[in-house]
């Protein structure tokens, strides 16, 4: 199974990174709300720049040489091999 197919199959739930990337997070209220929006439909406060899968990237271990996001215990990065190095972890 492709990662194009996955994705989809994800997306049909609500899930995944290109679902991710079209939603944002109120930093007042906590609503998630559709990336087009400038301001929280439910409280009004002004919507950060940062999509959900922006702050999830940040929060996990990623690939310094692709991008991709990587599971913990990753030694290999999945999408192009790169090797990994222990504490590589972006904050």
């Amino acid at each position: 199974m492709t990662q194009r197919v996955r994705f989809k199959n994800l997306e049909r739930f609500g899930f995944g990174p290109n679902v991710m990337k079209k939603l944002r997070v109120c930093s007042r209220c906590g609503q998630i709300v559709r990336s087009r929006a400038k301001t929280c439909f439910d409280c009004g406060e002004r919507l950060p720049k940062e999509t959900l899968f922006d702050r999830y990237k940040r929060k996990h271990l990623k690939c310094q040489n692709c991008d991709t996001v990587l599971t913990a215990d990753s030694l290999y990065c999945s999408n192009c091999g790169n090797l990994l190095i222990k504490g590589e972890k972006t904050i």
